[in-house]
């Protein structure tokens, strides 16, 4: 087969034209430093301007509450340890769920190690999380709480909003959520957060570009030091070119929303259906799942050695998150929602940008119960 079917976008969408002409000809125009006080740094510095009020235009923030960072797991890490390290003498609960991206995982697990008291959210097979468990752990030693939006692998869409108003209610904790798989694709409330991170490169931007939304009130500490560029929170001189495009992205992004979801979802539910034909197939996103990600599970044969036929056979897929996804193991984030060890070794993810056809589900799915049939045989072979 010669079409490339990618429906690994959840990993990383290929970049936008217009995105790439934004940081040519910003890099070839405003080449300066923006912290140089000459004209040229002065121009520089203006497009960063620009580019920071565009985004805070779109996120519903205010433009000096954006900083500009290279990527989600920058924004997760600053977030975290930049609220801890700040706040710690007023407490040191802190608190996040089972479902987290490894950015956001590893951080708590370094701070757990530091002596902080961390606790664990759970959730289960719909997505829920265990708010009762969320309610008894909000005493007034909490000073932060990290919850993503939309989680990576099943799309669940976590209750930030209502999770947000609990901890607002009974402490003074930072709220924050990880919102990389939901800007762009899920409607967002600026009311319910106190810091959000997120990515470029996950709605077709530039790697190597993103940012951190940290409200006025947020008490945080930097974790890299410098020149004390973004107002001393992220010390290195800032790439202009790469903050432009980022906003270009996000622009795109905003502006295609209902005509991109409207197509996620077609595309999320034709391959719902066809898959839930397959006898050895398990649907793991719930139905109320964000249709920008379909996570199943194969009862009989390892996801990896499908994926590795059908990678052959020129369709792109995911077994896991991509940030893990070379390494032996299982899903924790299916594990920790109920899922036998079976489903969690063996799960398989399929996300869209929103520009997909019908066709290329029509495709998969026809590749999908080839590769399974021929992997079968194969086996027999042996």
């Amino acid at each position: 087969m010669n079409k490339e079917i990618y429906f690994d976008c959840a990993s990383t969408v290929k970049t936008e034209k217009e995105v790439l002409d934004t940081f040519l000809n910003i890099s070839n125009q405003y080449y300066a430093n923006s912290s140089s006080t000459h004209r040229l740094g002065i121009e520089a510095d203006e497009i960063l301007s620009k580019a920071r009020e565009q985004i805070a235009r779109y996120l519903c923030v205010k433009k000096d509450e954006i900083i500009f960072l290279s990527s989600a797991t920058e924004a997760n890490n600053l977030a975290i340890q930049g609220v801890c390290n700040r706040n710690s003498k007023r407490g040191k609960r802190i608190i996040t769920t089972a479902a987290e991206h490894p950015s956001v995982m590893e951080v708590f697990k370094q701070k757990e190690k530091e002596g902080f008291d961390v606790h664990y959210l759970n959730y289960d097979k719909y997505g829920n999380i265990d708010l009762n468990q969320l309610n008894a752990l909000l005493t007034k030693d909490v000073i932060f709480v990290s919850m993503m939006k939309v989680n990576n692998e099943t799309g669940y869409i976590f209750d930030t909003d209502k999770a947000y108003k609990m901890v607002k209610e009974k402490t003074d904790a930072f709220f924050h959520i990880d919102a990389t798989q939901a800007i762009g694709k899920e409607k967002i409330d600026s009311s319910y957060y106190d810091l959000l991170s997120m990515s470029g490169h996950k709605i077709g931007g530039i790697k190597g570009s993103g940012l951190l939304v940290k409200k006025k009130d947020v008490l945080l500490s930097p974790i890299l030091f410098g020149g004390g560029q973004e107002d001393g929170y992220r010390s290195s001189t800032v790439s202009t070119p790469l903050c432009a495009s980022l906003a270009t992205a996000i622009r795109l992004a905003y502006s295609t929303f209902d005509k991109r979801r409207e197509k996620a979802l077609k595309i999320n539910s034709y391959l719902r259906e066809n898959l839930k034909k397959i006898d050895e197939v398990e649907i793991i996103s719930p139905i109320d799942a964000t249709p920008y990600i379909l996570s199943f599970a194969l009862k009989k044969h390892k996801a990896s050695i499908i994926s590795e036929d059908l990678s052959n056979h020129n369709i792109f897929i995911s077994t896991k998150s991509a940030c893990s996804s070379k390494e032996k193991g299982y899903s924790y984030v299916i594990k920790n929602a109920g899922y036998s060890q079976l489903l969690a070794e063996n799960s398989i993810r399929l996300s869209f940008s929103g520009k997909e056809e019908i066709e290329e589900g029509e495709i998969f799915i026809q590749e999908l119960k080839s590769s399974l049939s021929r992997i079968l045989e194969d086996r027999h072979e042996q």
